[in-house]
C-alpha cells in the first residue's frame, strides 16, 4: 500500500467514524493524519515566498510507506505510554480511553502495539 492510498483509507475510516460517532477512532484517526501532515510539511525559513495574494503553496515532502507505518506507530506506542501513567495515577477511565484509541491504531499495523 503506498503512502497515499494509506491516507486516502485514514481519511476515509475517519468520515466513517465521525458518522458513526466513534469517539476512539476520531480521536485516534485526527491525531494520526494530524502527525502525518506535519511530517510531510518541510520546514519554514525566513525567506518570504511570494505568489497570489502574498500566498503560495508548498510542495510537500513525499513519505515513504515506511516512515508513514513509523508514525503510526510512535501514535501507537504514546498511547501506551499514557496507558500506564493513568493506570498508576488510578485514572482507569482515561486509560480504557487510550486503550480504545491503541486498538484503532492497531488495524493500520501489521505489528501491533499492545499492553503488557
Amino acid at each position: 500500500m503506498v503512502p497515499a492510498a494509506l491516507q486516502n483509507r485514514l481519511r476515509a475510516d475517519l468520515t466513517a467514524a465521525l458518522r458513526q460517532r466513534d469517539t476512539a477512532a476520531v480521536a485516534a484517526l485526527r491525531t494520526a493524519l494530524a502527525a502525518i501532515a506535519n511530517a510531510e510539511a518541510v520546514p519554514a525559513d525566513d525567506t518570504p515566498v511570494l505568489g497570489v495574494n502574498g500566498y503560495a503553496d508548498v510542495a510537500r515532502r513525499n513519505l515513504t510507506i515506511e516512515r508513514v507505518v513509523q508514525i503510526l506507530q510512535a501514535e501507537a506506542q504514546d498511547r501506551l505510554t499514557a496507558i500506564a501513567e493513568y493506570e498508576q495515577l488510578g485514572q482507569h477511565d482515561q486509560a480504557q480511553r487510550l486503550r480504545n484509541e491503541l486498538a484503532v491504531l492497531n488495524r493500520y499495523l501489521s505489528d501491533p502495539v499492545v499492553p503488557d
